[in-house]
């Protein structure tokens, strides 16, 4: 299956950007992530972003992104959105739209551990930080919200390689029957 339109939703670490280059490639469709062109926009790189600007600044040039790159790439193509811009109310209409233009809409997701490891919050932190990984879990629950709200079929990455999990968002939309979201295990 070569699908139309692809946007990954999902939290830090869920995969979009990697999933979304194994599924870029799998299908020969243009990428166009979010988190790239956001850091782009920024003038800095994606793993220095959000450190390198103040968050309220990153997210409105996420969000401004998000909507541009909704709205640009109207037909053939992967769309690593994230989940960072998913409470924009102009982001959740370019979704609405892209999803009545026939985009199809996946939700990456893994275990909260996987996400920890994967966002590097696994090594010691300072007692000065506080909880660091509780203040990461309540934010997980509400991008995982956010996202499961978007709808969707959605995709276990937590045990999975970037292009096993692109050959399952396949497997997903290929078999897809009805609204009905559906979990592809790994």
């Amino acid at each position: 299956m070569n699908p139309a339109r692809v946007v990954l939703l999902g939290a830090p670490g869920a995969g979009c950007s990697s999933v979304g280059r194994a599924l870029a490639n799998a299908t020969g469709l243009p990428l166009y992530d979010v988190g790239q062109e956001t850091a782009a926009a920024l003038g800095t790189l994606p793993e220095l972003a959000l450190v390198a600007v103040p968050e309220e600044r990153y997210r409105r040039a996420e969000a401004a992104t998000a909507r541009q790159t909704l709205g640009q790439a109207a037909a053939g193509a992967v769309i690593a959105l994230g989940s960072g811009c998913l409470d924009d109310d102009a982001v959740q209409a370019a979704l609405t739209q892209a999803r009545a233009d026939g985009a199809h809409l996946v939700h990456l997701t893994a275990t909260p551990r996987r996400l920890a490891t994967r966002n590097g919050l696994d090594a010691p932190r300072s007692v000065a930080l506080g909880n660091v990984y509780q203040a990461f879990t309540r934010m997980l629950r509400e991008r995982e919200a956010a996202c499961a709200q978007a709808g969707g079929v959605v995709v276990d990455t937590t045990d999975t390689t970037p292009e096993r999990a692109a050959a399952l968002v396949l497997e997903q939309l290929a078999d897809r029957v009805g609204s009905t979201p559906r979990r592809a295990e790994p």
